[in-house]
């Protein structure tokens, strides 16, 4: 018998049943990028003619203070030979890997982390603890402090030469990585910027339909090798359209998502609607703040996401808050068929508040 785990958030249903399509037509895309993209490289090379250097590598955190630095954090710093002094860290939501800021299929259209480092940012794109290739700890371990904690050493290593030597340190953030950006500046005050997208300090109408479209990995096909230690969640096969507004999204985007999904742990799901209500962490951020969300993100927003407009009031302590809702856009802002708007309003705020 299969026990299968829903977190009702609060009481909404779920919408329809997606048939995801298109999946051969991608899985020879995720073979190529996988033969081509070693997680274990640590050598710069070249990404093609632009020039940019990407190099894969490997950092030692602990999950909590006063631990050994025991679990591997795998990520991949990218940025130009030329690049300014400043280094955006990326944080991926729940069931999402690095993947999300760096999609293989058209990058030219979704790879936010092409788009970032054209604009001479470097970026560290990372598998947060849990995802990837990074290590799995029990998951009653994996739990959003933790993740601000780890981020919180990363930052450190890219500003005293571990992982570079930086001068200023963006983190951004999707979804539950936005919360975690939140957690990790409100706490440990080490960072220069922070970009939000897909978070408010509300629920919408679709908040309750994430916690009913997952169940333990241990019973999906695509982790059944991977004994993962405790309670990791994923979405059920055919789900992914829920972060998506589908008229605005290329079916092989999602078809490509489905092959490509991660987890979350049990601990991660259930304290981050809490996040979500508590606004004490917000107040105590001192950087100026970007956010970001989509016009039809249904898992904070009403249609429209007029919500969007009351969230600076929640960043009391920013000397800057700025809010942009990207039209006919649902929660995932990279895999849209007008990511580029994104990309676009980040590197125009990074502009102003960094430099060029």
């Amino acid at each position: 018998m299969k026990t299968i785990i829903c977190l009702n958030f609060h009481d909404n249903n779920w919408y329809s049943k997606i048939a995801v399509t298109a999946i051969a037509l991608v899985t020879p895309l995720i073979q190529s990028v996988v033969a081509v993209s070693p997680v274990n490289a640590t050598t710069p090379t070249p990404a093609s003619a632009s020039h940019t250097i990407c190099e894969q590598v490997k950092q030692t955190v602990s999950l909590q203070k006063g631990q050994p630095a025991t679990y591997k954090v795998v990520g991949e710093l990218c940025y130009k030979p030329n690049h300014k002094n400043v280094v955006q860290l990326l944080l991926s939501g729940a069931t999402y890997s690095h993947l999300y800021w760096n999609f293989p299929l058209h990058p030219e259209q979704y790879s936010y982390v092409r788009a970032l480092t054209n604009a001479g940012y470097a970026t560290f794109n990372i598998e947060r603890i849990g995802i990837g290739e990074s290590d799995h700890s029990s998951a009653d371990k994996v739990t959003l402090q933790a993740n601000a904690y780890v981020a919180h050493q990363i930052v450190q290593a890219l500003r005293d030469g571990r992982l570079g030597k930086f001068s200023q340190v963006i983190l951004v953030g999707h979804s539950l990585g936005s919360g975690i950006a939140v957690l990790e500046a409100a706490q440990y005050g080490d960072v220069n910027g922070i970009v939000l997208t897909g978070f408010l300090h509300n629920k919408g109408p679709g908040f309750g339909d994430v916690g009913a479209s997952v169940y333990p990995a241990q019973q999906d096909l695509h982790f059944a090798d991977q004994n993962l230690p405790g309670v990791y969640l994923t979405t059920f096969p055919g789900k992914r359209s829920i972060f998506y507004s589908t008229p605005n999204t290329d079916p092989e985007v999602i078809a490509l998502d489905e092959l490509t999904k991660e987890t979350i742990t049990l601990p991660e799901a259930q304290e981050f609607p809490l996040l979500v209500a508590d606004s004490n962490n917000a107040r105590n951020i001192r950087v100026p703040v970007l956010i970001v969300m989509g016009q039809f993100d249904k898992i904070f927003c009403q249609a429209q996401c007029p919500e969007a407009q009351a969230e600076p009031t929640y960043y009391q302590s920013s000397p800057k808050v700025e809010v942009k809702v990207l039209k006919n856009v649902g929660h995932d802002l990279n895999l849209h068929r007008n990511a580029t708007a994104l990309f676009t309003t980040v590197i125009d705020w990074s502009k102003r508040f960094f430099g060029y």
